[in-house]
């Protein structure tokens, strides 16, 4: 980053159930960030990713103010015109993506989802330069002023990062001109690069004993368990002299986040109430039913048994059928006690289970196929302030190391990702999820390349246009700065540009990019405009695969001229 002697760091968490921002400048330690929701009765340091348009696709409002903007207008029919969209970051997740891809609102209709992700992001950037504002006795910084950190799920594709980059730089978060000014951070690294140097009592329960702060231990092993609305994300790093951070094993993590265990809720109220009664109470009472799935997320927060009000409408609905305490007859996990729903504590324990379940058999994996000395397990995000979630995972694992949950678990991955901002080099090298290459020809060999594609040239050589030339392999291990090179020709000599598709597969030991399992994830075009000497022209293409975006460069060897390549990893 050249010119990244940015006077401000922004760091955007843009979360499944919640999104939120914090800053620092560049002389100040100090992290600071706003709190959400006081003129609705709340005071939390994330608002609730939901964002609303009008019947003309403008946008309204972002984060409570959606909510509540939204539930105001059910009573005169109003809200059927309007687009409100809630927890559509995880539509990036698992699918092909392209720039025309469509989000489909509360209300049945449609929007393009760049628009729906740019347009929050717009909020989020705007919010964040008027609190900041207000930090620096009215003087006004813009977004050009900044370099913007934005977080994203370790395990997402290289197409969902670069969905997220292109919706940043529509949002004018940054410029094209200026790519290296917004950095793209994994969630789970940012909460590690946090984590490792909080001191002691920095933690909930439990005490550093190594040193006072992690990364004064060259040397120590750990985890990072990122336990969000959406994924559970994690990394495992050694420290490295300079407190810097080595990857052991690839980034992983499945979809069984928190919301697993708010889906599991309102499955158990739809048995309780029937499900016809519940969605006639969701559909028609939004305020009341927001109210009631916040309140549940406070109470997975809680040990033991547990007990929300039940919404007056619920209640009323349920009741124009049989009396409140028929539908809790023969319940013995819950009951109910003057309106109010009360659930055990084995209850709230089995609406965590699915996605306990998932954690354990992550964690488990990745500990069963390295020899780790792991000396911490550190759980960070919304959902590690369960309860439920660290009782777990010091039960299962908690004899081979320790266990911590950070006292400010909720905002360690946006603290880190401000960190991350000022040195995106701590991470010194990192695992490779895939292997990945490019297509290339070769000349045909009828033993070699039986029943493959072929190009004939126009000299009349036939070649084998499916081969696969690997840059990196699965499990490899990439430095920061390290760069896999490749230098290629053209095939005819009057060709004018290259293009070359990139691909990525879980084999070690792949030949072929037709082959079962392998995916192509992008290409990139390099100009070769200067045909005279034909077929004797040769491009360098360095690929950097150490950083969190893959990144490319191409010289052209003829004339030494170098630029960027721009890597498409969208299906159009």
């Amino acid at each position: 980053m050249a010119e990244a002697e940015s006077m401000l760091y922004i760091a955007v968490d843009f979360g499944t159930s919640f999104s939120g921002y914090c800053f620092q400048f560049q002389r100040s330690k100090q992290i600071r960030q706003p709190k959400w929701g006081a003129e609705h009765g709340y005071n939390t340091p994330k608002t609730p990713t939901c964002v609303l348009f009008d019947e003309n696709e403008q946008f309204l409002k972002f984060g409570y103010e959606a909510e509540m903007m939204y539930a105001s207008q059910i009573r005169n029919n109003e809200a059927k015109k309007l687009y409100l969209f809630e927890n559509f970051k995880m539509e990036l997740y698992g699918k092909e993506l392209h720039r025309d891809i469509m989000l489909t609102a509360k209300n049945g209709k449609q929007m393009r989802a760049m628009k729906v992700f740019s347009e929050s992001l717009r909020f989020m950037k705007d919010d964040a330069l008027e609190m900041i504002g207000k930090h620096t006795s009215g003087v006004k910084y813009s977004a050009s002023d900044a370099t913007w950190i934005l977080t994203v799920p370790a395990i997402w594709s290289a197409a969902a990062k670069q969905f997220m980059r292109e919706a940043a730089t529509e949002a004018g978060l940054v410029t094209e001109s200026h790519p290296e000014r917004l950095i793209i951070a994994l969630e789970p690294e940012a909460a590690s690069v946090w984590c490792k140097q909080l001191p002691s009592d920095g933690f909930m329960e439990g005490d550093l004993t190594e040193a006072e702060k992690i990364e004064q231990a060259t040397g120590t092993q750990y985890m990072v368990v990122d336990c969000g609305g959406g994924t559970i994300d994690i990394t495992v790093h050694e420290v490295l002299e300079g407190k810097r951070l080595k990857e052991l094993h690839k980034v992983s993590g499945n979809n069984k986040g928190g919301q697993t265990v708010d889906k599991n809720y309102k499955s158990f109220l739809k048995d309780i109430f029937t499900e016809k009664v519940f969605n006639e109470f969701e559909e028609n009472n939004p305020i009341e039913y927001v109210t009631l799935m916040n309140n549940f997320s406070v109470c997975k927060r809680c040990e033991g048994s547990t007990s929300l009000q039940c919404p007056n409408n619920l209640q009323a609905l349920a009741e124009k059928t049989k009396s409140i305490e028929e539908y809790f007859k023969g319940k013995s996990d819950a009951e109910w006690d003057s309106g109010r729903i009360c659930l055990s504590g084995d209850k709230m324990r089995s609406l965590h289970d699915e996605s306990l379940r998932a954690i354990e058999i992550q964690i488990s994996e990745i500990l069963e196929k390295n020899n780790l000395n792991m000396s911490y397990i550190f759980l960070v995000g919304g959902f590690a302030l369960s309860p439920h979630v660290r009782m777990f995972i010091r039960e299962k694992f908690g004899k081979k190391c320790k266990v911590l949950c950070p006292v400010d678990a909720q905002l360690a991955v946006l603290k880190g990702a401000v960190t991350f901002g000022t040195m995106p080099n701590v991470v010194e090298s990192r695992v490779s999820c895939f292997t990945y290459g490019i297509s290339k020809g070769v000349l045909f060999n009828e033993f070699k390349h039986r029943g493959k594609s072929r190009y004939v040239r126009k000299d009349g050589k036939v070649y084998c246009d499916v081969c696969f030339h690997c840059l990196v392999k699965k499990d490899e291990s990439v430095t920061f700065n390290e760069t896999r090179e490749y230098t290629f020709s053209p095939v005819e000599r009057d060709q004018t540009a290259m293009q070359f598709s990139f691909f990525c597969t879980e084999s070690k030991t792949a030949e072929f990019v037709d082959e079962q399992g392998m995916k192509n994830i992008g290409s990139l075009s390099v100009e070769m405009p200067n045909i005279s000497i034909g077929l004797h022209r040769t491009v360098r293409l360095e690929v950097r695969f150490g950083f969190t975006e893959m990144q490319a460069t191409a010289t052209n060897v003829s004339s030494g001229e170098t630029s960027s390549v721009k890597l498409d990893f969208m299906h159009k």
